[in-house]
C-alpha cells in the first residue's frame, strides 16, 4: 500500500535475543518520529524503571523521512532522561532514518539488555545479533571503518556509541555515522548500560508514497523556495558555524562566555574562531542524504600541539560551547575539541557545561586549579581541556565527577557552586541570549526535556524580523523585537506545537518553520503529510495533533521527573545579572515578567495555570486519559 509508511516496527529484545516484527498500521494516528516514539514508550511499564539497562529506547524516523522532500533526513530518539529522571526527545540528521525506512521498518524500539556486547544489523527482513566484542571500546571513527570493512560502505547506516557511552557517562550521545548527534538526555549511556554499540540499517528499497507525482511536484517547489531563500542562503554560505557562532557573521550575535559570565565577544575577540578564518582548513562540505545546503563542514588542521586534526560538523553549538564558553580562541584546540567530542560520543552541549562549571568552580577558588592528569582549570588552556574532555569519556581523574553533569557535579561539591553550575530542569545549559531574547529564553525554560532552544524557542528574534511580518505571521509585531515581553508566550507555545508536527514529519528545522519563516506554516505541512501518506487533514487539524504531543511530553516530564511550572526557569545568573557590552547591553531577565509570559502560555495551551501541567480535561480531550491511570 502506498501510504508513506515502510510498514514495519522492529522490537528487539537484548536479554533474550529476540526480535518481534508489529504492523505500523496500528500507530499511524501518531504520524511517527518523536510522537510515535513518545507514544509507544510512554505506554511501556519498564519506562518507569529506576535501572538503566531495563529502560526502553526508541529510534524513529519521521513519516516523510526519504522522501524527495527538501531536507526530509531526520530521525527521533526518545527515552528516559539520564541526566533528569525526566523524559527526553533528540532529533539528528544523518542517513541512519532513511536507510532504515528503505530496509522496511519505521522504528525501532530496544528492551532489556545483552550479557555481552552486542550490535544489531537491520536489514529488509533479515535483522541478526551479532557480537561486538572487537568494537567495544572502539571510537566512533574506529567503528565507523570496521563496519565498512564487514559490510560494505554502500546503503549502510549506523547509529550508535562510543567509549563515553559504554562508561554509561550521563553526558553521553548517540552518533549517527560520524558527526551527528542525538544529545541532550544521555541517551548514549543507555546504549552502554544495555552493552548495545550500535543499530546498524542496510537499505536501499525506497518507501512508496501516497501520491508520487504530487509529492515530486510539491519537493521541486520547496526545492525553489529554498535555493532562493535568504535565511537558507546564510547555510549554504557556511553552515550554523557562519550563521550562529560566537559572534555570528556580522560579529554582534549573543554568545556564551566564561560559563555564561557574560553573553558577547567583540568582533575582534571572536575572529580567531569565526567561519571565515576556518574556510583556510576546510577540505568540503557534508550533509545528509540528498541535502540542499550541506550545513557541516569537513576540515583538516597541520597542528604543532595536536598532530593532524581532521573532522566533520563544526555547528554553532561547538564553536560557542567549546570555545567562547571555555575561553576558548585558538582555532586548532576548538577543532580538537569538538573531533574528539564527536569521536568519543559525548554530547557538545554537555561538556560545554560541565567544563565551564569546573573552570569557573577554580576561578573562584572552589576546585584545585591543578588537576590529575595534568590538567589546569583555567579559561583558554586548549591542551588541558583536551585532557579534561577525554577524561571525561573515561570517568578518569575530575571526569569521573564532571561525566555526571553538571547539576550533580554542582551538587556534589556544593559550597556555593550550585550557583554557577548552569542547568535547566537538571539538563546543563550551551547558550545565547538568554539574558536578552525573551522568546528564544522562555522557550528554553518550558522545554519538555529542559537544557535546550530545540523546544520552544523561535528564530524570530534572532532573525529581527520586522513589525510588518511578526504580525502578519504571528499577530505580534514585536515578535522581532528581543527584550520585548510582550505575546511571547503565545509565541513560544505555538512554536514548540509546531516543532513537535516537524519532528514527528522527520523533517530539517533549519528550513521548516524556524530559519525560514517562509516554509513550513502548519497547512503546508499537513498538504506534505497528506501527500506522503494519503491521510487528508487540515491545518488545524494537524496542529491539534501537535498539542497532543506536547501535552504528552509535558506530562510524562512531570510523571518521570516532578517537573512542574516552578522547574520552568533559569539559573539566578539571568536575572540578577546583566550583559556587559554589545548591542545588548545592560539587558537582564525579569521575574515578573518572565511569569507574566509564562501565564501567557499556559493559557494558549489552555493548561493549568498554576502547576503548568496538562488538566484532566485537557488529557481527556487530547485521549491522553490513560495517562491518568
Amino acid at each position: 500500500m502506498k501510504n508513506g509508511y515502510a510498514g514495519k516496527m522492529l522490537w528487539v529484545d537484548l536479554t533474550n535475543k529476540k526480535f518481534k516484527v508489529e504492523d505500523t498500521a496500528q500507530y499511524q494516528e501518531w504520524i511517527g518520529g518523536r510522537s510515535l516514539g513518545a507514544y509507544v514508550l510512554s505506554k511501556l511499564p519498564e519506562l518507569y524503571s529506576e535501572d538503566t539497562k531495563g529502560q526502553p529506547i526508541m529510534v524513529s524516523p519521521g513519516v516523510c523521512t526519504g522522501s524527495d522532500y527538501p531536507l526530509s533526513t531526520r530521525t527521533a530518539v526518545t527515552a528516559r532522561n539520564q541526566l533528569s529522571n525526566g523524559f527526553c526527545f533528540s532529533n539528528v540528521g544523518g542517513d541512519f532514518g532513511t536507510r532504515l525506512r528503505r530496509a522496511g521498518y519505521d522504528a525501532v524500539v530496544v528492551q532489556g539488555h545483552s550479557q555481552e556486547p552486542v550490535y544489531v544489523l537491520i536489514k529488509e527482513n533479515e535483522p541478526r545479533f551479532i557480537l561486538a566484542d572487537d568494537l567495544w571500546g572502539s571510537t566512533i571513527s574506529e567503528m565507523r571503518e570496521s563496519l565498512y570493512s564487514k559490510h560494505g560502505k554502500e546503503n549502510l547506516s549506523f547509529i550508535g556509541i562510543g567509549p563515553a557511552g559504554e562508561n554509561q557517562v550521563s553526558i553521553s550521545c548517540l552518533i549517527v555515522d560520524q558527526a551527528n548527534a542525538a544529545g541532550w538526555g544521555g541517551s548514549g549511556s543507555i546504549f552502554g548500560a544495555k552493552k548495545l554499540k550500535a543499530l546498524v540499517a542496510i537499505g536501499d528499497t525506497p518507501v512508496e508514497f501516497y501520491d508520487p507525482e504530487g509529492l515530486k511536484e510539491k519537493a521541486d517547489r520547496l526545492a525553489w523556495r529554498v535555493s532562493s531563500s535568504e535565511a537558507m542562503a546564510v547555510l549554504v554560505r557556511g553552515g550554523t558555524h557562519y550563521g550562529a557562532w560566537a559572534g555570528g557573521f556580522n560579529g554582534k550575535v549573543s554568545t556564551a562566555v566564561n560559563n555564561i559570565q557574560d553573553e558577547f565577544l567583540s568582533p575582534e575577540e571572536s575572529a580567531p574562531i569565526k567561519e571565515d578564518n576556518f574556510h583556510q582548513w576546510e577540505l568540503h562540505r557534508e550533509g545528509c542524504l540528498d541535502c540542499q545546503i550541506n550545513c557541516m563542514h569537513e576540515y583538516e588542521i597541520e597542528s604543532e600541539e595536536y598532530g593532524t586534526i581532521k573532522g566533520v560538523g563544526m555547528h554553532a553549538n561547538s564553536v560557542r560551547g567549546l570555545g567562547s564558553n571555555l575561553g576558548i580562541n585558538d582555532p586548532h584546540a576548538l577543532l580538537k575539541l569538538h573531533v574528539i567530542c564527536n569521536d568519543l560520543g559525548l554530547d557538545v552541549d554537555g561538556v560545554a557545561a560541565t567544563i565551564g562549571y569546573a573552570l569557573e568552580s577554580a576561578e573562584k577558588g572552589v576546585l584545585e586549579k591543578e588537576q590529575p592528569g595534568d590538567v589546569t582549570l583555567k579559561w583558554g588552556t586548549g591542551p588541558s581541556l583536551v585532557k579534561l574532555t577525554e577524561q571525561i569519556a573515561y570517568r578518569e581523574g575530575l571526569g569521573e565527577l564532571l561525566s555526571q553533569g553538571v547539576y550533580e557535579a554542582g551538587q556534589q561539591v556544593g559550597q556555593g557552586s550550585e550557583a554557577w553550575a548552569l542547568s535547566s530542569k537538571k539538563v546543563g545549559i550551551n547558550e545565547q541570549g538568554l539574558r536578552s531574547h525573551r522568546g528564544w529564553a522562555l522557550g528554553f525554560m518550558t522545554s519538555t526535556r529542559g537544557g535546550g532552544h530545540l523546544g520552544g524557542s523561535p528564530q524570530t528574534e534572532n532573525r529581527q524580523i520586522s513589525p510588518e511580518i511578526g504580525a502578519k505571521l504571528f499577530g505580534n509585531p514585536k515578535a522581532g523585537i528581543p527584550q520585548a515581553y510582550e505575546g511571547k508566550g503565545k509565541l513560544v507555545a505555538q512554536t514548540a506545537v509546531i516543532k513537535t508536527i516537524v519532528d514527528s514529519l522527520g523533517l530539517c528545522y533549519f528550513t521548516y518553520g524556524w530559519y525560514d519563516l517562509s516554509i513550513g506554516s502548519i497547512d503546508e505541512l499537513a498538504e506534505m503529510y497528506y501527500l506522503a501518506t494519503g491521510v487528508k487533514i487540515s491545518g488545524k487539524e494537524l496542529y491539534q495533533k501537535g498539542l497532543r504531543i506536547h501535552a504528552l511530553e509535558r506530562y510524562l516530564s512531570y510523571r518521570l521527573g516532578g517537573f512542574t511550572r516552578v522547574d520552568d526557569t533559569l539559573p539566578d545568573r539571568f536575572f540578577d545579572t546583566e550583559v556587559q557590552a554589545g548591542p545588548h547591553k545592560g539587558a537582564h531577565l525579569h521575574r515578573d515578567k518572565v511569569q507574566a509570559a509564562l501565564d501567557e502560555y499556559f493559557e494558549t495551551l489552555e493548561w493549568d495555570i498554576e502547576s503548568g501541567l496538562p488538566s484532566e480535561k485537557n488529557l481527556k480531550e487530547l485521549d491522553l486519559a490513560y495517562l491518568l491511570t
